[in-house]
Formats: C-alpha cells, sequence, structure tokens
C-alpha cells in the first residue's frame, strides 16, 4: 500500500478577434469547423489549445514555463481523457492539441505557446482576472471559438486561500436555449458569439508556480504518466496534470464530484461553494456525491493523528448513498487519484462539444458559424460561471 507523504491541501480546480469588417480573416481550420465528418460518438474531436504564459521575470522558471513543458502536459491530460490507461474510465474521444497558427493564420514558431509581459500587478489575483467585467482582458484572449485560452500565472498569495490551495479555475461553458440545453448551464439564445462582445475573458486559469519543477527538482505530479505501465508509486496533491484536466472539465461542462451550490455574486458572476449537506449536484448520477465539508474535518484529524498518512485511508470517501469507495474522479478535489471520467461527465462534454458556442470544434446546430448570425452587434451580457 502507497504512503503518502504530503501536508493536506484542498486542489482548487483558472481586442482583436481575427475578422475583418469588410469580411472574414482566411485561417487555418485546425479546429476542424468544416468537417463533413458525422458528429457521433465515433468522432474524435480536436481542440486547439493556446498556452498564454503571462510572466512579470522572464528568469523566473515559475513563469516562464518551458513550450517543452507545455506540450508535455497537453500529451499527459489527454491520456487521462483517452479512457483506460490508469483505470476504469471513458474514452470522451477528443484530443487537445497545440495550436500551431495564431487567430490571424500565421504560423506560431512555438505550437500552442505565446509569452505575454505582464505590466500590472503581478502575482495576479485569478478571481479579479476571470471576473472582470469591464472589458480590459479581453485581449488577451484568442478567438474561443477556434482556441481554448489557458491562462499560465502565479496566483495571488501562491493561490492560498480559505478552502486550501487554489490551483486551477476556469469558466463554464453557455448551452443554448432549446431541446438540447444542458443542466446546471447559463442558457443564451446567441449562437454565435464573438470575441468582441464578450466583456470578460473566457478561459481556464492555471497556477504556474505548480507547473514547473518543485524544490526536489520532480514536477508536481504523479509518476504514473511516465511509467511503461502507467502503475503509479506515489501521487502528488498538487498535480498540476489533474488539475489542467479538472479545470478542461469546467470548461466542458463538468461540475465538482461533490455536493456544492451556486453562488450569485455583486460582479454579476456566479461561483460555487461547498454545501453543508449531502446532495447530487453535479447533473451525473453515476457520480457518487459525498459531503465535502465533513470529508475535511475528517481530514485534518486524519493528518493530525497520522505522522505517515496512507493513500486508501485519505481517498476514502463516505457518498449521500450506497457503499463508500476511493476517489479517483478527475472532477473531485485532493485527495483523489483524478483520472476517471464517468458515462454522463462524458455525455455531457459530449453535448457541449456539439451544441455550445465559444466551444471550438464543428457544431450539430451551426453554433459559431456565419449563417447562426449575431444575436446582438454589440457587447452581450452574459452571466458566466467561475469555478475552481
Amino acid at each position: 500500500m502507497w504512503l503518502l507523504m504530503a501536508c493536506c491541501v484542498v486542489t482548487a480546480c483558472g481586442g482583436d478577434d481575427g475578422i475583418n469588417e469588410g469580411g472574414k480573416q482566411q485561417v487555418e481550420d485546425q479546429d476542424e469547423d468544416d468537417t463533413k465528418a458525422t458528429l457521433d460518438e465515433s468522432y474524435e474531436y480536436k481542440l486547439p489549445v493556446i498556452f498564454h504564459v503571462i510572466y512579470k521575470d522572464a528568469n523566473d522558471a515559475s513563469q516562464y514555463i518551458p513550450s517543452a513543458r507545455l506540450q508535455q502536459l497537453l500529451t499527459y491530460v489527454n491520456m487521462i481523457y483517452s479512457g483506460g490507461l490508469f483505470g476504469e474510465s471513458e474514452n470522451v474521444n477528443v484530443k487537445f492539441v497545440a495550436a500551431t497558427y495564431d487567430e490571424k493564420g500565421n504560423k506560431l514558431d512555438t505550437p500552442g505557446v505565446e509569452y505575454v509581459k505582464w505590466n500590472g500587478t503581478y502575482p495576479i489575483s485569478p478571481l479579479k482576472f476571470m471576473g472582470d467585467n469591464s472589458g480590459k482582458y479581453v485581449s488577451y484572449l484568442w478567438d474561443p471559438n477556434e482556441y481554448i485560452n489557458v491562462m499560465m500565472y502565479n496566483f495571488a498569495d501562491g493561490g492560498d486561500s480559505d478552502e486550501g490551495t487554489v490551483l486551477g479555475i476556469s469558466h463554464m461553458p453557455y448551452t443554448i436555449v432549446g431541446s438540447t440545453a444542458l443542466e446546471g448551464l447559463e442558457t443564451t439564445k446567441a449562437k454565435n458569439i464573438q470575441k468582441r462582445q464578450l466583456k470578460y475573458p473566457h478561459c481556464v486559469s492555471i497556477n504556474s508556480l505548480y507547473a514547473n519543477k518543485n524544490g526536489n527538482g520532480g514536477y508536481y505530479e504523479s509518476d504514473r504518466y511516465a511509467n511503461s505501465n502507467h502503475e503509479a508509486t506515489y501521487i502528488s496533491p498538487f498535480d498540476v496534470v489533474v488539475t489542467l484536466s479538472h479545470e478542461l472539465g469546467h470548461y466542458l461542462g463538468l461540475f465538482h464530484a461533490f455536493s456544492e451550490h451556486k453562488v450569485e455574486n455583486a460582479d454579476g458572476t456566479t461561483t460555487t461553494d461547498t454545501s453543508e449537506g449531502c446532495y447530487d449536484t453535479d447533473y451525473c448520477e453515476d457520480t457518487p456525491s459525498y459531503n465535502r465539508t465533513e470529508y475535511m474535518e475528517y481530514i485534518e484529524y486524519y493528518m493530525k493523528s497520522h505522522s505517515t498518512p496512507r493513500l486508501q485511508n485519505v481517498l476514502l470517501r463516505t457518498p449521500c448513498e450506497g457503499d463508500n469507495y476511493l476517489s479517483a474522479n478527475i472532477m473531485d478535489y485532493s485527495y483523489t487519484l483524478g483520472y476517471k471520467i464517468s458515462a454522463q461527465q462524458k455525455a455531457r462534454i459530449r453535448n457541449v462539444m456539439y451544441y455550445s458556442p465559444l466551444i471550438p470544434g464543428p457544431k450539430k446546430n451551426g453554433a459559431n458559424t456565419r449563417a447562426a448570425g449575431y444575436e446582438a452587434e454589440g457587447k452581450l451580457d452574459l452571466k458566466p460561471i467561475v469555478i475552481k
């Protein structure tokens, strides 16, 4: 049985739109918008990812993450989403690929990465960045209909919060009003939302403090990704691969696999918070829910009373209904093995890829296309869900 030699933390899930006024800028179809293939479960989505590495000091390795490391992270995330390598899990049939062209059609010298010098206060508050509705951060985005934007920067206060260490944060997608609308998501009538219509930076943010090497010269991740048999001899509560997989899960429509509720904020955003009771709140019946508050009380007691905590004991969950189980779902917080995607979670992700605006890839309903038309010419008053 593995021994877990780590302290208890809560893993948290972090201008120009390339179109001329006279018509559409010709760009590479990296996300296969124009495919003639049948869009069913056999179709493999290819979602271009652009990492915006936001730094203050290019000589600081925790800020200026090497491009090779970011490519490696995408490879490992794809292992999780392909299913079955680390344990029983669904194959979502999606591949996250490093973008090879920018939104204006220029070939990138470094696929999937751009480095952005930050002139403001650094480190950056992820909630202030993600929740800003003034439009000042939208210019950092590449067209969200063509790319998944992942912002990499040092989180203010190291990411420490009352809930633990924040490793990542994401916006949830929108679902279009109608028969294919997905429960739990904010609805919109707009099928074609352009970047110029956004007031906030629709993206994922990752705490880059945990993306590069740690003080021991290794990475904040399990060794299962690099091991030929994909078995782990240890896990890390700061595993950046699990963090990125978790945040991409949010971005593609998944909620946490524990009891939580939505909170309406004064700035117009919606966030989530853990619930005191025990409820199934992720809209997936095949992911057992549990009372996160009670679990954290148990972990605090367990860590204080055990000098060498055992992995199975910290993975143990008591669900709202049914038998105890060991946590493995990517939408749980630590401690978790963080590799499992259930059938109903897969169905939610596929629904978002098939029908939601601001998500790359071909759509069954014509979303993101010129044929869909604009619902409004000016800025849209959207209600983003920001979730850790």
